[in-house]
């Protein structure tokens, strides 16, 4: 990497949401570095090509992202911040295409999956895609009848698409978390929440016991995500995260508490909480359904 610009590897083609992600966080005047893969992200990270990577981790409708957290286990970066995106899925197609001539639609599954009820209402096949704006830029080289893409407004105005449907998502309340990933750790920003993997061992109580370490601390879980372990069967990793930064005493003795009744423990990180994004409802207010 030459200079002072800061780079930022993502999953998916240009007017990907993850590009979306990363210049919502870092700013118009970020480089951004297009990945064919997850994989693909830690790879250019660990050889310089990349200062940060934007890794999508769960959507608010669809919910956790697999193949996000696999990757978390599994390579040693830290968690640098997390990112709030709204998002806003669009039907679009070649110019001249109407709506009524769209039989089938491309796109991420993730994407097909927060748009589920519409499509099935339209009457629309969906077709499985490895990216949203790899979907619009394969269309817009070569269109093909009765067919549309679902991406972003920006992915539609970067291949020359028209959008023939805005807002297409189920639920006007849409949104993907990130996390911002790095080799090293992040400067400490509060509000802060911490990361981590965890493992118990095979008895009553365990996680129980490895969870109220949290709570005997007044320290605020604010999500638990269970996965198969991949090398135990019928064993699991558990991702949690919490309000509070691991340089807080009680986060300290909280994370030497629960690997007292853990057999495995990974912090992920301690970063700056993401900031409320425009939209998102305060608690006790009413959420719209589309009809």
């Amino acid at each position: 990497m030459s200079g002072d610009k800061t780079v930022v590897a993502f999953q998916g083609e240009q007017g990907a949401y993850s590009e979306q992600a990363i210049r919502q966080h870092f700013g118009p005047g970020v480089t951004t570095l297009p990945c064919r893969t997850f994989l693909a992200i830690t790879d250019a990270l660990q050889d310089g090509r990349a200062h940060y990577g934007m890794l999508p981790v769960e959507n608010s409708l669809a919910g956790t992202v697999i193949a996000a957290y696999d990757l978390l286990i599994d390579y040693d970066l830290h968690v640098q911040a997390e990112v709030i995106l709204r998002v806003e899925h669009c039907l679009m197609a070649p110019p001249g295409t109407t709506l009524a001539e769209v039989r089938r639609v491309r796109s991420h599954t993730q994407a097909l999956m927060q748009c589920e009820t519409t499509l099935r209402r339209m009457g629309l096949e969906p077709v499985e895609y490895y990216d949203t704006a790899g979907a619009a830029r394969d269309l817009a080289a070569e269109p093909q009848p009765g067919t549309a893409a679902i991406a972003s407004a920006l992915a539609a105005e970067t291949y020359g698409l028209d959008v023939l449907v805005a807002h297409l998502e189920d639920q006007d309340i849409n949104f993907t978390r990130f996390f911002v990933l790095g080799l090293d750790a992040p400067a400490r920003r509060d509000p802060s929440k911490t990361s981590i993997i965890l493992t118990t061992r095979h008895v009553p109580g365990a996680l129980y016991a490895a969870l109220g370490e949290l709570a005997r601390r007044d320290i605020n879980m604010t999500k638990i995500e269970s996965r198969p372990r991949r090398n135990r069967p019928w064993h699991y990793l558990f991702y949690v995260d919490f309000e509070g930064h691991e340089e807080d005493e009680p986060v300290r003795g909280a994370l030497l508490g629960i690997l007292k009744h853990a057999s495995f423990l990974k912090v992920l990180g301690s970063y700056p909480a993401a900031t409320a994004a425009p939209g998102v409802p305060r608690s006790g207010d009413a959420t719209t359904t589309r009809p």
